[in-house]
């Protein structure tokens, strides 16, 4: 996979003999290539939303019986034509691919190694007693590309230099080394972040105004809030033909977003508008089964209020201990002496004096 790519990468550069061009080149194909799946796998879910209601039905039915669901559910699968797994299958698949994109194109901005020269600088200077050698940095190096082919253009031409320029940059610097050694030289390069950042947020705003009225895990809600900024972030620390790279990729999947949301969510018949209609049907069945289930089961008073039954039992008890103390009308209750031992009412019959 990665020579694949790799070979691609060098086909592109051989058209048009520009670094940039070529990596911009490569991810549009890239990109265009995934795009079936990408569509694929939102249907799926589209689909899987819009039956929503008739699998919860079928998984309470047979709750208790594991069984028997799993086979119901797997016929109800069938008679719909829809794969449980089509959602995040072709994610899975796109994954790989953008990780061996990514891995080639952070492969062509290595450096050679200066292990050899380093070597060859130290006993130079030993042997002649010069010290005014200055020692090559890694950025003095000429490139060795990795997963090129050896015989390609891009390859012979990178072994040829140490520098990567493309619209007034280095691709294969970073803009926080850059920054350190010419602020007005690092400005293409925090011009590019900001498109990422600008791209990303544009991405997720799509996303989310069509899913208006959905319910999202709080985890997934902070997720999606601060996704945006960390590619920004790490763009800082990676060379710039990675964050070319991000950019392009980001412009696509805007028009790739737009074409979906034309496509799949246009129109009260459309697939995602079914799959709405539903979402919220089962929130309303949801929300006035949990009215029902509240107002026939016990109600929670206010915070320091008693419960209803606790304020009966403290009256009741209440009533119990004045009819037992013997309290009158006045609700005074008579004294208690103690006598012989025992606890006596001085009203009470034995105390009177017997008649003889």
């Amino acid at each position: 996979m990665f020579d694949l790519i790799a070979q691609v990468l060098a086909f592109f550069y051989s058209l048009v003999p520009s670094y940039g061009v070529a990596i911009v080149l490569l991810t549009l194909a890239v990109m265009i290539v995934v795009t079936p799946l990408t569509l694929k796998s939102t249907r799926s879910m589209l689909q899987m939303q819009r039956l929503q209601p008739e699998l919860k039905a079928i998984q309470t039915r047979y709750k208790d019986d594991r069984q028997k669901m799993n086979e119901e559910l797997m016929a109800f699968y069938q008679e719909n034509g829809i794969n449980p797994l089509g959602g995040c299958l072709p994610l899975l698949v796109q994954l790989p691919v953008f990780l061996v994109l990514f891995r080639v194109v952070q492969g062509i901005t290595r450096h050679a190694t200066d292990a050899g020269l380093a070597g060859g600088w130290a006993a130079g200077s030993a042997s002649s007693g010069r010290t005014d050698v200055v020692q090559l940095n890694d950025d003095d190096l000429v490139f060795d590309p990795e997963n090129l082919p050896v015989e390609s253009d891009m390859y012979q031409d990178l072994i040829q230099t140490n520098e990567m320029n493309f619209l007034g940059m280095d691709l294969s610097k970073t803009a926080l080394d850059v920054v350190g050694e010419n602020f007005l030289g690092a400005l293409p390069y925090f011009a590019l972040i900001v498109v990422v950042l600008v791209s990303s947020l544009v991405q997720q705003k799509q996303i989310r105004g069509r899913n208006t009225g959905a319910q999202i895990n709080p985890q997934q809600e902070m997720i999606m809030r601060i996704l945006p900024w960390m590619l920004p972030v790490f763009s800082f620390t990676m060379p710039a033909a990675l964050v070319v790279y991000f950019v392009i990729s980001n412009l696509y999947r805007i028009g790739q977003q737009g074409y979906i949301t034309r496509s799949l969510y246009s129109g009260e018949d459309s697939l995602g508008a079914q799959a709405r209609r539903s979402r919220e049907e089962a929130q309303a069945k949801e929300n006035a089964g949990g009215g029902r289930k509240q107002a026939g089961g016990r109600t929670t008073p206010k915070k320091g209020e008693p419960t209803p039954k606790r304020a009966d039992a403290k009256a009741s008890t209440k009533q119990k201990s004045s009819r037992g103390s013997g309290a009158g009308r006045t609700g005074k209750a008579p004294t208690r002496q103690r006598s012989g031992g025992r606890t006596t009412d001085p009203g009470a019959p034995q105390h009177k004096k017997r008649k003889r």
